[in-house]
């Protein structure tokens, strides 16, 4: 359980570490906790591949060989403990939305005949899907992060699983692992998945955006001393970034990072949203050194046959510098500060209902009591399920950006 000084009134928990991250455990205690309980959740090995790269940015990656999905999680962050605690708590995610969910409670049900708070053809669908208000479906129980009222999630969008089976299925649901993550606590837990969700709507459409009316971030003005660090590391070792500054209608800070070096020439992509503009732009640079280490270490499942081409690639278009490239300090005033988890928990549940119209539905799927994990559902919000965030100038290729 958390320490008794972490823990504020109400039942509201105390962040203690805003180091690249708000948590409300330190580190050292979280991989304490985790540590000991990886074999419990399958994961047989927790390796540091950081030394592939030239980059040093920690990068380390989980093996979990039991998985329905993927076997290999990765994990990053601006330290290697941070990195291991990534990798691992995405690992274990990922086996709760394999093994950890539940039974469904109404089955055979068409959306039409319950009282929901959204509608179900607003969540991401397959191409071509069949889904209508009348599809029989089986539901799971959530709660509505508004309100705490309960209600109900379809259970194939909770539920992964990318085993191979005779059977056939219509095309309906797309279930994925956005919104999906783990925390310390519940709402902090449910605060990650929310940012999550929030991140691929703001990068949902970057790529139809012209490089015109794109704002860039000067990498030399960043004071921020973690996320200065990180892009430092990254020039001493012969590679450029390019920091875009992303429009979106939730008024957070959001920011898509592109890193490319002629040693492993192709262009690697991170992107963050957090009301601290700090952690969105950590959170961004230390996803581009996973991307890029993801392909060098070629051990993800999911990997594309186009991320190893036969050919060397073509050099790759130098970051902007011209136009609307402006300082740090512009785009980094400072956002809502949130002592306790679940301050956040509620702001970030209320705004997304004041965007879309529709609460987020929370479904816990926590089978222990010193961490959780959740799958929010969030209808109304955009999502490519390819998670491609284009740069539109000759970049080079392949675009190295973990799919969800």
């Amino acid at each position: 359980m958390l320490e008794a000084d972490h823990r504020a009134e109400e039942g509201r928990v105390r962040k203690v570490h805003f180091d690249g991250t708000h948590r409300v455990r330190r580190p050292e205690e979280t991989w304490a906790v985790i540590d000991g309980r990886r074999s419990a959740f399958g994961v047989t090995r927790v390796a540091d591949v950081t030394g592939l790269d030239r980059l040093g940015v920690p990068v380390v990656m989980a093996v979990r060989p039991a998985a329905k999905t993927l076997t290999v999680s990765q994990g990053k962050g601006t330290s290697l403990l941070l990195a291991r605690i990534s990798a691992v708590m995405e690992s274990v995610e990922l086996w709760h939305a394999e093994y950890a969910c539940p039974a469904a409670e109404v089955t055979r049900v068409p959306a039409r005949e319950l009282e929901l708070p959204y509608d179900v053809t607003d969540l991401q669908q397959h191409h071509g899907s069949l889904l209508g208000e009348h599809t029989p479906l089986d539901w799971l129980t959530g709660k509505n992060a508004v309100t705490g009222a309960r209600t109900f999630v379809p259970r194939s969008y909770v539920a992964m699983d990318y085993q191979v089976s005779d059977a056939w299925e219509p095309p309906l649901l797309h279930g994925s692992t956005n919104g999906l993550a783990g925390g310390n606590s519940y709402d902090e837990a449910v605060t990650h998945a929310l940012y999550e969700v929030v991140e691929r709507d703001c990068t949902a459409a970057i790529g139809s955006v012209p490089v015109t009316e794109r704002r860039h971030v000067d990498p030399a003005s960043v004071d921020d001393p973690m996320c200065a660090g990180v892009l430092e590391r990254m020039a001493d070792a012969g590679a450029w970034v390019e920091i875009v500054d992303v429009p979106n209608r939730w008024g957070l800070p959001c920011f898509v990072t592109y890193v490319w070096s002629e040693d492993f020439p192709a262009l690697a992509v991170g992107s963050g949203v957090h009301s601290s503009a700090a952690v969105a732009l950590s959170r961004a640079v230390t996803e581009s050194a996973q991307s890029r280490l993801t392909a060098i270490a070629g051990s993800r499942d999911d990997l594309a046959d186009a991320l190893f081409p036969h050919e060397p690639t073509v050099p790759g278009e130098p970051p902007v510098t011209a136009g609307e490239v402006v300082p740090w300090k512009d785009v980094s005033a400072a956002g809502p500060d949130f002592a306790e988890d679940t301050e956040e928990t509620r702001w970030l549940a209320e705004r997304v209902l004041e965007v879309t119209g529709r609460p987020p539905v929370v479904v816990d799927l926590s089978t222990e009591e010193d961490f959780s994990v959740v799958k929010v559902v969030a209808a109304g919000l955009e999502f490519d399920g390819r998670h491609e965030i284009t740069r539109p100038l000759s970049a080079p290729a392949p675009l190295l950006k973990e799919a969800s």
